[in-house]
C-alpha cells in the first residue's frame, strides 16, 4: 500500500508543497498570516446625525468591556456624542475594570451627533480592552441602548469598584492590523514584563495645617513605584510631621521620623531611609521599597504644627 502525501495551497507558492513544508500551523498558516483592518463594535450601527435611542449627559465612570481579542495596532478610539456648548470629555483605556487607566484619549465632539474619535495610534498587546468615560463636561452627551448583549460596566465607588451594567455604550475601535485568534500557549509559560513608562509627580514647599491629613500627590494608573523621595523643612516639630503612601485607596506606608529615628533607621537602611533627622530642622525620607498598584497610588501628609513639605514620586506606569 502507498503512502498518501497531503498537499495544500500556500498563499503565493502554488500548488504542490507537502504540509510538512506549510509554515507553522500547516494549512491554518494562512490565517495567522492575514493582516486584519477591522472596527470592533457592540452597538445598533447608528450613523450621523440620527439620535441613539437613549443617551448619557456630563456622566462618566461607565465603560465598556471588550474581553478577548483585542491585540493589535488600535488606530482610534471613537464614541458617538455631541454638545452643546465647549465640552470635551476623556476616554480611559485599560486592560479591565478595576485596573487604572493606561492610555487617555481627549475627544472633542461637535454641535450635532457623529462617531468622534481621539487620535491613538497605539500598539495594545493584551487580549481585553475596557474603555471607559474617564471625565465628561457637563454640556456633553454620548450614546447608548439597551441591546443585546449587554457589555456596560459603571463604578460604585472612585473607579475601584465596577458593576455590570445592562447597556450598549456607542464606542468603538478602528484597528489598522489586528492580531487574529488567542495566544497559543503550551507546555511550560513564563513570566515576561509588561511594557511601562516612566512617571512622575511633585509637590514642592506645600503649606500643611496643623492636624488634618492633607493629600499631596495623585497618579491614576497601573504598575509600581520604587522610588519616593520626601522632606520637611526645618520648623518646630519638624520631626513629628506624618507621612502616608496609599495604594488603590489603602495604607501601604506610614511613618514618622521621630519614630524611625527610635528604631535605628539611618541613611543606610534598605527600603525605607532616613537620610536627615534633625529636632525642629530638615527631616527626610527616601522610599526604594517597590509599591505596586492597580489603579492609582497618593501620598499625604499630617503634623502636629503647621509643616512645609516635599514630596516626588517616581513611578512605573504599565503601558
Amino acid at each position: 500500500m502507498g503512502t498518501e502525501v497531503r498537499r495544500y495551497t500556500v498563499p503565493g507558492a502554488g500548488e504542490g508543497r507537502e504540509d510538512y513544508a506549510t509554515p507553522v500551523l500547516g494549512p491554518s498558516a494562512k490565517e495567522m498570516r492575514t493582516e486584519r483592518r477591522s472596527t470592533t463594535s457592540n452597538d445598533n450601527d447608528v450613523t450621523a446625525p440620527t439620535a441613539p435611542p437613549l443617551f448619557y449627559t456630563g456622566e462618566k465612570d461607565i465603560g465598556k468591556f471588550f474581553s478577548r481579542g483585542c491585540r493589535g495596532k488600535i488606530e482610534e478610539v471613537q464614541i458617538y456624542c455631541r454638545r452643546t456648548g465647549a465640552g470635551q470629555l476623556r476616554l480611559a483605556l485599560t486592560t479591565h475594570p478595576c485596573a487604572g487607566p493606561i492610555q487617555l484619549e481627549l475627544i472633542t465632539p461637535g454641535p450635532t451627533w457623529a462617531w468622534v474619535s481621539g487620535i491613538n495610534q497605539r500598539m495594545w498587546n493584551y487580549d481585553s480592552l475596557f474603555i471607559y468615560v474617564y471625565e465628561c463636561d457637563a454640556d456633553v452627551s454620548w450614546g447608548y441602548d439597551a441591546g443585546l448583549p449587554p457589555d456596560g460596566h459603571e463604578a460604585t465607588l472612585d473607579s475601584a469598584n465596577w458593576g455590570m451594567l445592562s447597556i450598549r455604550p456607542f464606542i468603538r475601535i478602528i484597528y489598522s492590523s489586528e492580531t487574529p485568534g488567542d495566544v497559543p500557549v503550551s507546555g511550560i509559560v513564563n513570566a515576561i514584563d509588561m511594557p511601562s513608562e516612566s512617571s512622575y509627580r511633585s509637590m514642592e514647599n506645600q503649606n500643611i495645617p496643623a492636624g488634618i491629613e492633607t493629600i499631596l500627590t495623585t497618579r491614576d494608573g497601573m504598575g509600581y513605584c520604587d522610588l519616593i523621595m520626601f522632606w520637611v523643612a526645618a520648623n518646630p516639630s519638624s520631626q513629628l510631621t506624618h507621612f502616608r503612601v496609599y495604594c488603590d485607596g489603602a495604607v501601604v506606608l506610614a511613618e514618622v521620623f521621630n519614630s524611625l529615628n527610635a528604631r535605628g533607621f539611618t541613611p543606610q537602611t534598605p527600603g525605607v531611609s532616613l537620610t536627615n533627622y534633625v529636632v525642629n530642622g530638615l527631616c527626610a525620607l527616601l522610599i526604594t521599597k517597590r509599591l505596586d498598584f492597580r489603579r492609582n497610588i497618593s501620598t499625604s501628609a499630617e503634623c502636629v504644627l503647621a509643616q512645609t513639605v516635599t514630596v516626588k514620586l517616581h513611578p512605573t506606569l504599565l503601558g
